[in-house]
C-alpha cells in the first residue's frame, strides 16, 4: 500500500505541520509499504527524513502562474462551478471571491494532472494509493477530480481551522462537490465535526473526529515555589491570537495587586514582537517582566517547561482548531486559562483549568489569573487533571494509531 501524504510545507524546515506530522509518520510507516510526501510549497531547507519515506517536490515546481492560468481556464467551464457562482451570488462578484477562486480551481486542476501523471510514470495502480491531504483545501479537490476518472483510488482530508469554518475564513469554493468525492473527511475535533454534520448533513457518513497529539515529554513541569506567578503563551504573533489583549490582561492584573510579581514568557515570532519587547519596558509595572524568546523547537519548548517553573498556560485566541500549545502545556500538567472558542472548549475542562468569555476584557483576563494564586491548591489539583486530558484525548501515539487504522480500513473498502 502507497501513502501519498499532500502538506502545505513539510518536509521543508517551517513552522507547522512538522510538529504533528513527524510523530503521526512514525505511526503511518508500520501500516504502509511506501510514504511520499508532497508539498505545495517551496522553501530553502528539507528537514532529514525518516527512513522508507521519500519526498517528491514535483507538484511544487509546477504551480507558476502561467500554469495557473491554464489550468483555471481549463477548469472554469464546468457546471459545478457556475453552481457555486450561482449561489454565493452577490458575493461571488468580489475581489476576494473571484481571486480565490482562480487559486482554487487552478490548484486543483494542476494537482489532478500530477496525480495521473505520478501514477503513470511510477508504474503504480490507483486501486494500491492512499491520497491524504492534510489540509481541507484546493489539493483535495484535485484530487477528488482525479478519483472521478480512477474510481479505485482513496482520497481522505483533515480538516482543522482555517480550511474548515466557512463563515470564519474566506470562502472555499466548491465544498459541497469536494466532499462528495472523498472516501474520509476527518475534522481535528468534535466541535469541527459537528460543524460538518450542521453543514453538509447528507455526507454525514463520512465524517469522523481524528484528534492529533503530541508525545510524552517524559516529566512534567512545576509550580512556582517562590511566590511569583509565572505565566506561559505560545503562538505565532497575529491578530487572531491577540497578545495585546493578553498584554493588557497582565498589566491590569499587576497594577490591580502591586506586592504580587508576575513574569511572562510568550513563545513564538511574528512581524511585532520586537515592538511588545519594547513595549514592556515602557507599560509594564515594576512588579511585572515579559520575555520574548522568539519560535522554539518543540522539544526545547518542552523542555523549557521542564526546566523553569510554569504555573499557567494562557491562550485568548479569537478562534482556533485544537491548539498544539495547549497539547504541549497539558502534557507537561500546566493548567491552562482560554477563550471559550473552537477547540480550546474541548481541550480546557473545569479538571485543568478555565474557560474565559470569546472575547474577555482584560480585567477578565485579570482575574482568572489573579485566581491561581488566590485558590493556589485548586490550581494545584488542576496541574493532575491536566495530564489525565493529555493521556486521554491529546495522547500522539493512542490518536495516529487510531487515525492509520481508518486509513486502512479505508483502503480495503
Amino acid at each position: 500500500m502507497i501513502l501519498l501524504i499532500f502538506t502545505n510545507n513539510y518536509p521543508y524546515d517551517t513552522v507547522g505541520e512538522q510538529t504533528f506530522l513527524s510523530g503521526e509518520i512514525n505511526v503511518l510507516k508500520k501500516y504502509f509499504d511506501r510514504i511520499v510526501l508532497v508539498p505545495q510549497h517551496k522553501h530553502k531547507e528539507l528537514l532529514p527524513l525518516q527512513a522508507g519515506i521519500e519526498a517528491d517536490l514535483s507538484l511544487s515546481d509546477r504551480l507558476s502562474f502561467f500554469n495557473r492560468l491554464q489550468a483555471f481556464l481549463s477548469s472554469f467551464f464546468q457546471r459545478d462551478v457556475f453552481e457555486d457562482i450561482g449561489n454565493r451570488f452577490p458575493a461571488s462578484l468580489s475581489l476576494e471571491y473571484l481571486k480565490k477562486i482562480f487559486f482554487f480551481l487552478s490548484g486543483a486542476r494542476i494537482t489532478q494532472m500530477w496525480l495521473k501523471e505520478w501514477l503513470q510514470k511510477e508504474n503504480v495502480s490507483p486501486s494500491d494509493v492512499v491520497c491524504y491531504t492534510y489540509w481541507f483545501i484546493d489539493v483535495t479537490m484535485g484530487l477528488g477530480w482525479a478519483k472521478t476518472e480512477l474510481p479505485q483510488l482513496k482520497v481522505i482530508s483533515r480538516a482543522h481551522g482555517y480550511d474548515l469554518y466557512e463563515e470564519l475564513y474566506k470562502p472555499w469554493p466548491l465544498r459541497v462537490r469536494s466532499i462528495s468525492m472523498l472516501d474520509g473527511l476527518f475534522a481535528d475535533s468534535d466541535i469541527g465535526t459537528n460543524y460538518l454534520l450542521e453543514k453538509h448533513p447528507r455526507f454525514k457518513e463520512k465524517y469522523k473526529t481524528a484528534l492529533l497529539g503530541v508525545p510524552e515529554p517524559g516529566a512534567l513541569s512545576q509550580p512556582s515555589q517562590d511566590g511569583i506567578l509565572r505565566i506561559a503563551s505560545c503562538s505565532t504573533i497575529n491578530p487572531i491570537k491577540r497578545i495585546d489583549l493578553l498584554f493588557k490582561g497582565i498589566v491590569a492584573a499587576a497594577e490591580r495587586r502591586g506586592d504580587q510579581k508576575i513574569e511572562w514568557t510568550h513563545f513564538g515570532g511574528g512581524q511585532e514582537r520586537q515592538e511588545f519587547m519594547d513595549r514592556v519596558e515602557k507599560e509594564f509595572p515594576q512588579n511585572a517582566k515579559g520575555f520574548f524568546p522568539g519560535y522554539q523547537t518543540q522539544r526545547h519548548l518542552i523542555q523549557t517547561y521542564i526546566e523553569k517553573p510554569v504555573d499557567v498556560f494562557v491562550n485568548v485566541s479569537s478562534t482556533e482548531g485544537t491548539p498544539v500549545s495547549i497539547m504541549e502545556a497539558i502534557s507537561c500538567g500546566i493548567p491552562v486559562i482560554a477563550t471559550a472558542v473552537g477547540g480550546n472548549v474541548e481541550i480546557v475542562q473545569e479538571r485543568n483549568g478555565f474557560l474565559l468569555s470569546e472575547n474577555p476584557t482584560p480585567d477578565e483576563i485579570a482575574d482568572a489569573l489573579l485566581n491561581v494564586m488566590d485558590i493556589r491548591e485548586l490550581w494545584l489539583e488542576k496541574r493532575k487533571g491536566s495530564r489525565e486530558v493529555w493521556q486521554e484525548r491529546y495522547n500522539e501515539t493512542t490518536n495516529f494509531e487510531a487515525f492509520a487504522q481508518r486509513l486502512v480500513e479505508i483502503r480495503k473498502r
